[in-house]
Parts: structure tokens; C-alpha cells; sequence
């Protein structure tokens, strides 16, 4: 309401209609949309690879989310200033004003405290992605250069933890990439024995050459054995003399929009499509049904095949990437005589495709030794 003055009015007056006419100032509490946790997706066994294990050929769509937006603001500030003279005591605020001042000041805490509590907090909500990042390189060293004596020390004994060997293959016709033998993986940043499996295949594969642009992942935190700590080789590069390495992480860790699987990262080519579609079923993997394949896929040269994880994921629960590759020396240590047995019968399958070389690997102890358990060495 304008500040006007009327005639016939006395002073008093006037002061009593310009107090009972200030507007008052408020804003209601800023209000946020929170965004619904991601649904759980398919366990690793149940997420299938292409033609007819999984989403088919292109695989589902990205998924897409949309952030909380917040709210607006409250009420409208006043039009203009009360007018009085320099120096002159304002008029007394009314206690509505006083009591909206309060209430909007304890709203903008709270809302200031749970800003810094979720942006200060270590743990992601249910169904957030990690976001991959390069390797450290003193955990690449570690898991990538493995003494040689942990390999001939613990060769495929693992008491603690069961290991099972790789399905040898018979009579088939060798699997080269580029002129050489060839070794395929085909896994899932989301799947929890994939991300079990990693820590073998990569120190098995650093025995015959080298890895550039490991990263960083953990397994879903929505499956089971929730939150495995892994790597991933979604964007690694493996390069050797002896063998070409082909490693596919079909699946991402991103949920696609329905919620009802992940979304496709890495796509395979119609070579390894077919080579999927062919072995990775019951008939050469184990499995109950012949149309029941299985992540992690690991095909060594035709000679030998991995579906499904080696050893149980279980046992690195609770173990950060660190812990796993710092131990990896320790031949007592229950996790690494898994990683190491299993590592022991890839590099023994790797050498049966390889022709025996390099020598170093093919002739050494553990590997000789998962090479007679395996019968490719009376």
C-alpha cells in the first residue's frame, strides 16, 4: 500500500495507517526434488552377453536421469523503502515479520547442513555408478609385476579359497587376432566376478606383455558381493610379442533407463559376437542350459575357456584395491594364492597357444604345473 498522506487526518493517525500497512518480507523454504535411488540390476550370472544372452546386438539405451531441481523462492520484497527522516527510529517490526525471519533463518540451516553433510559424505547412495579414473601406478606395479617366486611358491594350490580351472578345449581351430594367438574377454564394470576375475587375467596377460590405461572400478553396489574393488579395461590398451589380447567390458556401471540391466560401454565386433554366440554355452562352459551364458567370458586361443568367475568374490569384500594388489607377494595370504593359482592356469592355456613362449613363463614351476593339471604336459 502507498505511503500517502489524506487530508483531515492527525498525526497519529497517519503513523498508525503506515505501521499497519508495512509490507512483510519472507521466503518460504527452498525445496528440493530428491532423486529416487537406481533400481538393482540383473546379477552378473544373469546378465547376458549378445544373441540371446543378454541385450541383443546393440544392447539397451543409455540411461538418462534427471537431477532434483530446487525450488523457488517465497514471497516478494517489498515495492519501496517506508520513508522516514535521517537519524529517526524506524518503526517496530510486527511479530508476524519476527517469526518469518525465524522460521525461513532455521530452514536455510538445515537445508545448509544436509548440503554439506551430502557433499562431505564418502558413501554413494544405492544405484550411483562409480566414475572410473586412471590406475594408480604404484597399484599397476604391484599387480602387473609379480615376483616370479610367488608363482612358483603357491602354483595352484589355494586351500583356503576354491579355484576352478579353465575348460580345456579340444580340437578346435586356433583363435589368432592380427597373426597372433589370441586370448578374449568379454565381462562387465558392473559385475561382481568380473571385477574378481580382472585381478588374475591382468597379472596373468603382464607375464607375456604390457598394460597402458588400466582404470579404476568396483563392482555394482546393487548385486551381490556389492562393491568388489577392481579395475577395468574399458579404455586399456595390452600389447605383446607373443599375444594379442582383445578385452571387452561389454556392460558399464551405469544402469540403463528402465532399471532393468546396464547399458552397453564396449561393443563387441562380429568376430567376437561369434565367437560368443558359439562358446559361450553349456556345451563347451558347463552350464546347465545350452543357451545359458555367463560373464566374465575369457576364451584363451581356443585352447581353454573361463565363464563365470574362477574363485569366490566374497573374499574381497571389505579389501580396497590397495589392500589387494599390496598383498599380492604374500604367498600365505589367502586372496593372492586365488589370484596367483588362477593366473598360474590362464598363463598355462596362454602357453599351450603361444607355443610355449616365452620360456621363462611356459618352463616355470607353477606354470608347468597348471599346464599337467590342465594335460597339455604329460
Amino acid at each position: 500500500m502507498a505511503d500517502t498522506d489524506q487530508p483531515n487526518r492527525s498525526p497519529d493517525a497517519k503513523e498508525r495507517s503506515r505501521q499497519q500497512s508495512r509490507a512483510i518480507s519472507g521466503k518460504d523454504a527452498a525445496k528440493g526434488v530428491s532423486g529416487k535411488p537406481d533400481r538393482g540390476g540383473p546379477s552378473s550370472k544373469s546378465a547376458k552377453g549378445p544373441q540371446g544372452k543378454g541385450p541383443q546386438g546393440k544392447g539397451p539405451q543409455g540411461a538418462k536421469g534427471q537431477g532434483g531441481k530446487p525450488g523457488g523462492g517465497g514471497g516478494q520484497r517489498p515495492s519501496r523503502q517506508n520513508g522516514r527522516a535521517a537519524g529517526a527510529a524506524g518503526p517496530r517490526r510486527s511479530s508476524t515479520a519476527l517469526l518469518t525471519w525465524g522460521v525461513v533463518g532455521l530452514v536455510l540451516i538445515i537445508v545448509i547442513v544436509l548440503v554439506v553433510v551430502k557433499l562431505t559424505s564418502g558413501s554413494s547412495s544405492p544405484g550411483t555408478a562409480p566414475v572410473s579414473q586412471p590406475l594408480p601406478a604404484s597399484i599397476a606395479q604391484q599387480v602387473t609385476t609379480i615376483p616370479a617366486s610367488v608363482y612358483d611358491t603357491v602354483g595352484i594350490s589355494s586351500p583356503t579359497v576354491a579355484v576352478s580351472p579353465p575348460k580345456v578345449l579340444k580340437g578346435k581351430p586356433p583363435l589368432t587376432f592380427n597373426g597372433q594367438p589370441g586370448v578374449f574377454y568379454m565381462g562387465g564394470e558392473f559385475c561382481p566376478y568380473c571385477a574378481a576375475e580382472r585381478w588374475a587375467i591382468t597379472a596373468s596377460l603382464s607375464r607375456f606383455g604390457q598394460f597402458t590405461g588400466l582404470g579404476t572400478m568396483q563392482s555394482s553396489s546393487t548385486d551381490v558381493y556389492a562393491n568388489t574393488q577392481t579395475l577395468t579395461y574399458a579404455k586399456a590398451t595390452f600389447t605383446s610379442p607373443y599375444v594379442t589380447a582383445k578385452l571387452r567390458e561389454y556392460y558399464s556401471n551405469v544402469q540403463n533407463s528402465s532399471g532393468t540391466g546396464y547399458t552397453v560401454l564396449n561393443p563387441l565386433t562380429k568376430t567376437e559376437q561369434k565367437l560368443v554366440s558359439q562358446f559361450d554355452v553349456g556345451k563347451y562352459t558347463g552350464a546347465s542350459t545350452s543357451s545359458s551364458g555367463s560373464i566374465p567370458f575369457i576364451d584363451i586361443g581356443n585352447k581353454a575357456l573361463v565363464a563365470g568367475a574362477s574363485f569366490t568374490p566374497s573374499i574381497l569384500a571389505g579389501l580396497t584395491r590397495a589392500q589387494i594388489a599390496g598383498g599380492l607377494t604374500t604367498t600365505k595370504n589367502p586372496v593372492t594364492r586365488a589370484i596367483i593359482a588362477t593366473s598360474n592356469y590362464m598363463s598355462a592355456a596362454t602357453c599351450a597357444a603361444t607355443g610355449d613362449k616365452p620360456a621363462s613363463v611356459c618352463t616355470s614351476k607353477g606354470v608347468t604345473e597348471a599346464a599337467k593339471a590342465l594335460g597339455f604336459k604329460s
